[in-house]
C-alpha cells in the first residue's frame, strides 16, 4: 500500500527534494550578503528592495493569481505604513506589534475597497482602484491635524532597531525582511495551490464556469484581497520603520508604474516571477539612478519589449523552454519512434496522456 502523501507535499507538489536543496542554497547565500558587503549605501538599496518585493508578493497575489486588476495596491501598503509610524510615535505598544498592526490595518483597508470593486467589472475596477489611491493621497496631502504630516511625512519614528549602530541595524533589518520575503513566499506558493488559489484561478480563467461550479467570486476574491493587502500593510510597516518617516510620494503614480512593471517583467501570476521582476528593475534602477529620465526610458522599453514578445514575462519564457527541453528528452528516452514501443501506445479511448 503506498502512503498517502504530507500535507506539506501536497502544498508544494512541483518542489522535488533538488529544488528544495537549490532554495535552500539561494536563502543561505542571500543570508550571507550582508557579512560581505560592508558598504552602508548598498545594504540601504538592498533593504529598500527586500521591502518593495514584499509588496510585490501581496500586488501579485491579488492582480496575477486572483486576476483582480487593483490599482490601489499602493494605497494599502502606505496606510500600513502610516498606522504603523502612528502607533511607533504616539504608543508605548512595541515596534514589532505595530509591524502586525500596519498589517492589520493594510488588511483592513484592502476589504473595504473589496466590497465596491468586487461589484464591478472590467476597466472600471481599475477606475475605482486607482481612484481610491489619488484620494487616500489627497487626503493625506491636505491632513491639517498633523497627525500625518500632510505633504513632509511623519516625523521620525524609532523603527523595529532605533537604539542600534547604522551599520548594526542595517543588517538587522536586511535579515527581518528577508525571513518575512521567504515566508511571504511560501505561504502565496502554498495558498494557491489550495483550494482557494484553485478557485482564485477559476475565476480568472473562467468566471462563469467557476460560478456555475458553485465558487462564490465576492467571497474568495475577499479573501484575495484581505491577504493581500496583509502583506501589503505588513510591507509598509517595514517601510516606515526603517525609513523612520513615511510621506504620500510612495503611492505616486511613477511608483506604481514601476512597480507594475516588476510585475509584468518577471511574470504575472507565478511565484517567482516578483523575485525576478524586482531584482532586475532594482538592478536597472540603481545603476541609472543618476539619470532619471534615461532610467523610466528604459523602464518602458522593457515593458514593451516584455509585452509584445514575451507576454508570459521571464518566467513564462523560461518554464516554455523547460517544456521544450523535457519534451525533447522523453522522445529520446523513447526510443525514437513511439510506434515500436508497444508498452507505450495508450488504448483508444483511454484518459491518460502521453508524456509528449
Amino acid at each position: 500500500m503506498s502512503e498517502r502523501p504530507s500535507k506539506f507535499a501536497t502544498a508544494f507538489p512541483d518542489m522535488t527534494a533538488g529544488r528544495w536543496a537549490i532554495s535552500g542554497v539561494l536563502i543561505v547565500i542571500a543570508a550571507l550578503v550582508p557579512v560581505v558587503v560592508s558598504n552602508e549605501y548598498a545594504m540601504t538599496v538592498l533593504v529598500t528592495t527586500l521591502i518593495l518585493l514584499v509588496l510585490n508578493i501581496s500586488w501579485n497575489f491579488v492582480l496575477g493569481i486572483a486576476g483582480v486588476w487593483n490599482f490601489g495596491q499602493l494605497a494599502i501598503y502606505a496606510l500600513g505604513g502610516y498606522g504603523a509610524g502612528i502607533l511607533m510615535l504616539h504608543t508605548s505598544l512595541s515596534p514589532w506589534l505595530a509591524l502586525l498592526a500596519g498589517g492589520v490595518v493594510g488588511a483592513v483597508a484592502a476589504i473595504l475597497l473589496a466590497f465596491p470593486t468586487l461589484r464591478l467589472y472590467g476597466i472600471y475596477t481599475s477606475l475605482l482602484t486607482f481612484a481610491f489611491a489619488e484620494v487616500i493621497q489627497y487626503v493625506i496631502l491636505n491632513d491639517g491635524s498633523g497627525l500625518t504630516g500632510g505633504s513632509f511625512g511623519l516625523p521620525i519614528v524609532r523603527g523595529l532597531f532605533g537604539t542600534a549602530s547604522i551599520a548594526s541595524a542595517n543588517r538587522s533589518y536586511y535579515w527581518t525582511v528577508l525571513a518575512v520575503v521567504v515566508l511571504a513566499t511560501l505561504a502565496v506558493a502554498a495558498v494557491s495551490r489550495s483550494s482557494l488559489g484553485i478557485a482564485l484561478r477559476g475565476l480568472r480563467d473562467a468566471p462563469a464556469y467557476a460560478a456555475a461550479r458553485g465558487v462564490s467570486p465576492l467571497k474568495f476574491r475577499l479573501i484575495a484581497f484581505a491577504l493581500s493587502g496583509f502583506l501589503a500593510g505588513i510591507a509598509g510597516a517595514l517601510y516606515v520603520s526603517f525609513n523612520q518617516s513615511i510621506d504620500p510620494g510612495v503611492m505616486g503614480l511613477t511608483p506604481m508604474s514601476i512597480d507594475v512593471t516588476m510585475l509584468v517583467i518577471g511574470g504575472m501570476g507565478t511565484i517567482t516571477g516578483p523575485i525576478i521582476g524586482t531584482a532586475l528593475l532594482a538592478i536597472v534602477q540603481t545603476a541609472l539612478v543618476s539619470h532619471p529620465g534615461a532610467e523610466l526610458t528604459i523602464l518602458g522599453v522593457f515593458l514593451l519589449v516584455v509585452v509584445v514578445f514575451v507576454p508570459g514575462g521571464i518566467v513564462g519564457l523560461v518554464s516554455r523552454y523547460r517544456k521544450r527541453i523535457s519534451t525533447w528528452v522523453a522522445e529520446d528516452d523513447s526510443g525514437g519512434d513511439p510506434a515500436e514501443n508497444d508498452d507505450d501506445v495508450q488504448p483508444e479511448g483511454s484518459t491518460e496522456q502521453s508524456v509528449a
